[in-house]
């Protein structure tokens, strides 16, 4: 399987476009990578087991590549999403909320989701492109691109782009997470400098290893956090 250009389908409503793309990859190995999109997802889900609720200005995606899953790899999609995105933004400043969350103006603009499927990896992304207003729990953590710029988008452009960045950095990074893609990625965390808070731990976040990790000091010690959530001071 070659993983580049990415064949792309663009879907009315689909459960999930991470389950749409598992349920390819029990049936046969594609010729290249796939990237799908649909207008409607009716059962998404986010990290740590959560529902992904899509609205009509949303972006729901999910990309299929073949690769040797390596730690840190999460870290390098954002960075993908982050350049993609930083266009629409139109100098609006965008960073990214360990381990892979697009914010701005410390609300979240994006999502992600890295699964394994056997020999692949499916990365679900959720983008509010053109929602207007968020209800419930998310009411004041979100935001959009419309929002951020007045502006409407076409859903497809911000799907192209995200998959021509995605491409071009898992290119130019051979899907790793390299000492340059790590002091990209530390130059654009938002959890840097910060106090950050876990189930267990309190601290000052202070750098990003090499795995990936948040490294975080502590009174005691310094901790490199390697999944979980992370609540940072100021930040929804």
């Amino acid at each position: 399987m070659i993983n580049f250009p990415l064949s792309e389908i663009c879907l009315e409503s689909v459960d999930s476009t991470n389950n749409y793309l598992k349920r390819i990859l029990k049936e046969d190995e594609p010729p290249f990578g796939i990237s799908v999109m649909t207008k409607v997802q009716t059962f998404g889900r986010g990290r740590l087991g959560r529902s992904w609720q899509s609205s009509q200005g949303s972006l729901c995606m999910s990309i299929a590549v073949k690769n040797q899953y390596a730690e840190g790899f999460t870290l390098l999609v954002a960075l993908a999403v982050y350049e993609a995105l930083k266009p629409f933004c139109k100098g609006k400043p965008l960073l990214i909320k360990w381990p892979n969350d697009i914010i701005c103006e410390n609300k979240k603009l994006c999502g992600i989701l890295c699964e394994r499927a056997s020999e692949y990896t499916v990365i679900g992304i959720g983008i509010n492109v053109n929602d207007k207003e968020f209800f419930g729990e998310i009411k004041d953590k979100a935001t959009s691109l419309y929002l951020l710029t007045s502006r409407r988008f076409d859903v497809k452009d911000v799907f192209t782009a995200v998959n021509t960045s995605f491409e071009k950095l898992m290119t130019e990074f051979d899907f790793s997470f390299s000492p340059k893609a790590r002091e990209e990625y530390k130059n654009l965390c938002a959890n840097i400098g910060k106090e950050v808070k876990t189930e267990k731990y309190t601290g000052i976040a202070t750098d990003i290893d090499e795995r990936g990790g948040l490294l975080v000091k502590t009174e005691e010690e310094t901790i490199s956090l390697t999944s979980g959530e992370v609540a940072v001071h100021g930040i929804y």
